[in-house]
Parts: C-alpha cells; sequence; structure tokens
C-alpha cells in the first residue's frame, strides 16, 4: 500500500509525465517493483502511460483550482497516499472534501469499477447538505458559526440531524431505494481541533459489503490525516 501512495505522490507533485527510470529513481524502489504496480494501476484508472511517461489516471483527479478553506494545510503529497491505501483496502469510491461557503469541495476522489452512479461522481462541487462529507464539515462549521436553520420543519430536522453528527463524529447514508448503496463521511481535525476536512467513502449495492467495517476504515484514515494535519500546522 505505501508503495503504491509514494508512485502516486511523485506523479502527482510532477509537472510532466515522468520514465519508468524517473519514478525508479525518484521513489527508491527496485526498477520491477515499480514496473509491476505501475502496471496493476494502470489497470485499475489509477494511472495513464503516454509516449513520454506515466501520468495520473483519470480515476485520481488533480487538485480543483477551486478555493478552499486555508486552514487545511496537509500537502497533496501527504494526504494522497492515505485515500489510495483506503481504496485498496475497500476497493470503494473514496474522497476527501473541504467546506466551501455552503458547498463540500473534493480536493480527491478515486474510484473503483463499483462506483455509485449518482449524477454528481464527477462534480467536484456539490452543495454540502447533500453528501455525508459536506454533512460533517457544515456539523462542525455550525459548532462555530450557529445558523437559523430551526425555523421550519426541515430546517430543524437538518439541524437534529447535524446535532447527531457532532455527537457521533461520523455521518452515514444509506439508499433505501438501492439496497446496500451507502455513503459515509468522518472528519479530519487541525492542531486547535477545528475540522477542516472530511473523508469520504461510498459504494452501490454490492453484496457481501459490510458498511460497519468501511466506516471504520474511513475512520481510520480521518484520524491518519488528523495526525498529518496536527503535525504539519
Amino acid at each position: 500500500m505505501r508503495r503504491v501512495g509514494v508512485i502516486l505522490a511523485e506523479l502527482a507533485e510532477a509537472a510532466a509525465p515522468l520514465s519508468l527510470t524517473e519514478l525508479t529513481h525518484r521513489t527508491g524502489l527496485p526498477k520491477t517493483t515499480v514496473h509491476r504496480l505501475l502496471a496493476s494501476m494502470c489497470d485499475a484508472g489509477l494511472v495513464r502511460r503516454t509516449d513520454a511517461g506515466y501520468l495520473l489516471g483519470l480515476a485520481v483527479p488533480r487538485a480543483t483550482a477551486a478555493p478552499i478553506r486555508p486552514s487545511f494545510a496537509v500537502p497533496r503529497r501527504w494526504y494522497l497516499p492515505h485515500l489510495v491505501e483506503l481504496y485498496e483496502r475497500t476497493h470503494q469510491m473514496v474522497g476527501l472534501g473541504v467546506l466551501t461557503g455552503d458547498e463540500v469541495t473534493y480536493l480527491e476522489r478515486l474510484y473503483g469499477p463499483d462506483r455509485l452512479d449518482d449524477g454528481g461522481e464527477d462534480i467536484d462541487r456539490l452543495p454540502a447538505v447533500q453528501t455525508p462529507a459536506g454533512r460533517v464539515l457544515l456539523a462542525f462549521a455550525q459548532a462555530e458559526r450557529p445558523c437559523g436553520t430551526g425555523r421550519d420543519a426541515t430546517g430543524a430536522g437538518l439541524a437534529r440531524a447535524l446535532a447527531d453528527i457532532r455527537r457521533r463524529r461520523i455521518a452515514v447514508h444509506t439508499d433505501a431505494s438501492d439496497l446496500g448503496a451507502f455513503r459515509a463521511a468522518a472528519p479530519v481535525t487541525d492542531r486547535a481541533g477545528r475540522v477542516v476536512a472530511a473523508v469520504e467513502i461510498g459504494g452501490g449495492g454490492c453484496p457481501g459489503v459490510c458498511v460497519t467495517t468501511l466506516v471504520e476504515q474511513a475512520r481510520r484514515t480521518a484520524h491518519a490525516l488528523t495526525a498529518a494535519a496536527r503535525c504539519l500546522g
């Protein structure tokens, strides 16, 4: 897992395609190992090969140019390997989101073959209330600056849901219309204890998928990114 993350981190930081020799030199890994891992990542869509060398694949979009919260100070080369490791452990959609106004901006999203077809999978910014990552971020943002969500029945219901997310430190959404489809998100905090990002995981109708196990995996990744944010922050 770590070796995959090291290779992806180098590709993420590169301004141009990298050859097998360049990746071997940069990562310090054996050439045969790099070649084998690149072949697997190409098959998974994480990496693509061109005449000039290797690039990140379409399954690993580059960071969005949308404005993000400056308090999330973890460089991509630090957080991407953790997301790749989560994907390798679960083979589900995984992502990292930050709050931009009332929207969640996804810095990264990695997809497996059983990706959810929810109409928003290729959109980097979505209304925060529509996603578990966004709800996690809203829940803790509202704890810092409460807003009037309790003025009607819909607002009161949202306020209760966000309060429950703050208490449990997890947001889980299951789709009754699609048996087995779910999304979950866990918060990432900085050195000051502020929630600055959310790790999201999702799967669609896969038999044998244990939601509890996947939620715990998302929590572990969020804890790892929290440690990185506190170290660098």
